[in-house]
């Protein structure tokens, strides 16, 4: 009778071999995949948290805004609220500016909104009339221009906003953002009554945080 010899022969090596790399390939694999699932979550959270910021931001901005014109660098009187001039997107005087190290300084603040490349900017001033901008903070990543529009009083949509008086605030404001990654941003809020601003995106099952009218 022929004995077998002891360990394993050259096919049983290379199938075992085998079987190990198609397991250590697939182990592979779905570590890869897990890995990109939770680089892919990491930023859209980012993103989400990002806009909930933006919404916040520009919603107190709106919400807050005053009737009360603001004398610009040169001296010259400028509306409450002034659209498309110089480059800005929005500048406006709010109200609300917390100071809880009790500055010399009162609780109106005038604040801009500017496009520098493709970042959406905001800009404040420590005074009303004719103080220096400071130092810019970055709100958004921009695919595109942003557009405005304007609610009147009477209820119907305007694209440019230069009231004869320059007290004047419109009622509501719609602002649609560009967004490189999906639809467009789409947030109407009511100026100078404080409440959540509406947020809808363009494209179905693709909503932003804050809801849809």
């Amino acid at each position: 009778m022929t004995r077998r010899p002891n360990g394993f022969t050259l096919v049983e090596m290379m199938i075992a071999l085998l079987i190990f790399s198609v397991i250590a390939g697939g182990a592979l694999v779905l570590l890869r995949f897990s890995v990109d699932a939770e680089l892919a979550s990491a930023r859209a959270t980012d993103r989400i948290a990002s806009a909930r910021r933006l919404v916040a931001v520009w919603n107190a901005d709106m919400a807050q805004a005053s009737p009360r014109p603001a004398r610009g660098d040169g001296g010259a009187l400028e509306p409450a609220m002034l659209v498309g001039q110089g480059g800005d997107l929005i500048t406006l005087t709010r109200s609300g500016w917390d100071n809880p190290s009790g500055e010399p300084r009162p609780s109106l603040q005038r604040v801009t909104w500017r496009m520098d490349g493709n970042r959406l900017l905001r800009i404040g001033r420590g005074f009303t009339d004719g103080a220096m901008a400071q130092e810019p903070g970055v709100m958004a990543e921009l695919s595109g221009i942003p557009r405005l529009r304007f609610r009147m009083a009477q209820g119907n949509w305007i694209e440019r906003w230069e009231p004869e008086d320059p007290s004047e605030l419109p009622s509501a404001i719609e602002l649609v953002l560009p967004q490189a990654t999906g639809a467009p941003l789409r947030i109407v809020t009511l100026v100078g009554s404080g409440p959540q601003p509406e947020m809808e995106s363009d494209a179905p099952g693709d909503n932003p945080p804050g809801g849809q009218p």
